[in-house]
């Protein structure tokens, strides 16, 4: 499950398998992904909408009452605003498909020693955790065609000389243990070790929330090579936001085990 740079074409990495897990013969080709119309911009009317719609989101950041005000004055000047509202607008941002990966939240409370008098106001309050399923995130990103020629599917060393070089993830002498603890049992042999990396950083998320501070939570895999995780393409994904109750200083994230 390991090997040198220079074995690399030649080494044992995780077998080849469709979808359930069977294998699958050596240089079988990945099944072929649905054509789609380079026109298609759904569920924009137009690339104008979709333009509108990300400028107005994620380039400026307008604020909810601002893209409401902007939608009226737009819409006293021509026949149809591009969006009633900023509702219909996040509710379109909602419904495009990313890897068929729906937002889902849920509510946390404090539940922990309370003072008899005087009680927090953050000890009182309802907070909402947006996610996605980190699992169908991760499956996406190794379902992902771009990275085909730049992901490790087992641990390497590599060498300069007689010197050890350091490069990606799967270089580091943790993912080569790791492999060899899991070659231990017969029954993941040719399974592919797949690290999870995690990552977050404070911002305030006002376009939707008015305010509300957040923690974004990003999540990339171990397999692909750092030029491609540097480059954010595609390799880290938003999969949540972390809610912070005032003056303290406290994360709330799903539990989810598999």
């Amino acid at each position: 499950m390991s090997c040198s740079e220079s074995d690399l074409n030649s080494c044992n990495v995780g077998d080849i398998c469709d979808v359930l897990s069977n294998p699958l013969p050596d240089g079988s080709p990945p099944p072929a992904r649905p054509a789609r119309a380079a026109n298609d911009y759904m569920p924009y009317e137009s690339r104008v909408h979709f333009e509108i719609a990300d400028f107005l989101f994620r380039k400026a950041k307008v604020s909810g009452g601002n893209t409401d005000e902007l939608m009226q004055l737009w819409g006293a000047f021509s026949e149809r605003a591009p969006f009633a509202d900023h509702k219909e607008l996040h509710e379109s941002i909602d419904s495009i498909s990313l890897a068929d990966i729906p937002w889902q939240a849920f509510e946390v409370t404090y539940t922990g020693p309370r003072p008899e008098h005087d009680v927090p106001a953050w000890m009182e309050a309802v907070y909402t955790v947006w996610y996605r399923d980190p699992r169908n995130v991760l499956h996406a990103q190794l379902g992902n065609a771009d990275f085909a020629d730049e992901m490790d599917h087992s641990p390497k060393r590599m060498y300069h000389g007689a010197e050890r070089v350091y490069k990606d993830f799967m270089s580091g002498d943790w993912a080569w243990q790791q492999a060899d603890t899991i070659a231990q049992d017969p029954t993941t042999h040719g399974a592919t070790f797949c690290p999870i990396v995690l990552g977050s950083d404070k911002t305030t998320v006002s376009v939707a929330t008015g305010q509300n501070e957040y923690y974004p939570l990003y999540l990339s895999n171990g397999l692909v090579h750092n030029t491609v995780r540097r480059a954010q393409r595609n390799a880290v994904s938003l999969v949540a936001f972390l809610a912070i109750p005032k003056s303290v200083y406290l994360v709330f994230l799903p539990c989810m085990r598999y």
